[in-house]
């Protein structure tokens, strides 16, 4: 499998998407042992969603969820409530992260980010659609 090539193709569908709802976004995809594959800012994208797709896309690379999934896990109290001081604040638990599978086994997470959470998760939908 060619992570590359199916990175390029999630990127291209999120920009449609991220066309299509008018909201300016950044995606990136990291694979499973942390290391970026592609990282990609539409212009008008705010110059913070860089850092935090990039946040997004490790945490589900690396956790296996998405993160929307993993905000209530990580809340006061609760058993993963230490991760969020993990990796030097790396992780994220903010909606707009998805593992990325192959085969049955998670190679990789994708992380959108620019809009609100529910136009980075339904425009992250979009571009993961198919793929």
């Amino acid at each position: 499998m060619d992570l590359l090539a199916l990175a390029k193709t999630i990127a291209d569908r999120v920009e449609a998407a991220a066309s299509r709802a008018v909201v300016p976004v950044s995606v990136c995809i990291i694979d499973t042992h942390g290391n970026v594959i592609l990282t990609h800012r539409m212009s008008g994208a705010p110059a913070f969603s860089l850092e935090i797709s990039e946040r997004k896309a490790y945490t589900s690379a690396l956790v296996g969820m998405r993160t929307a999934d993993l905000l209530p896990l990580v809340q006061p109290g609760q058993d993963l409530f230490p991760l969020m001081g993990l990796a030097g604040g790396r992780y994220c638990a903010m909606g707009g992260g998805a593992p990325l599978s192959r085969g049955g086994e998670r190679v990789a997470g994708v992380g959108v980010s620019g809009g609100t959470v529910e136009q980075d998760v339904a425009i992250l939908e979009a571009g993961l659609q198919d793929a």
